[in-house]
């Protein structure tokens, strides 16, 4: 089934300390399908998986992060650090 495919894809996308494989989670899975395309939540997972909260290791575990449309949340990316040459360049120097 593509639904199958589809949750097998986006639980390889998730990341492995909060993988979720059960049947609750499946449901889920094909429930969120029914209102959003497969595409906007890989998009969306792939968002969240850059975020400052999910870099920090606060991660929902699959089964949450579907059941209450986390996907829809946008997360802030978190702030690129600039290298010591930028930080040198913005303070005046060459």
């Amino acid at each position: 089934m593509r639904d199958d495919r589809q949750f097998q894809e986006f639980v390889e996308a998730y990341p492995p300390a909060r993988r979720l494989r059960t049947p609750q989670t499946h449901r889920a899975f094909v429930l969120a399908l029914q209102w959003t395309p497969f595409e906007t939540l890989l998009a969306a997972l792939e968002q969240h998986k850059r975020s400052a909260q999910w870099q920090q290791h606060i991660i929902p575990s699959m089964l949450t992060w579907l059941r209450e449309e986390r996907w829809i949340q946008v997360l802030p990316e978190p702030e690129r650090t600039q290298t010591p040459w930028e930080m040198a360049r913005k303070l005046g120097y060459k």
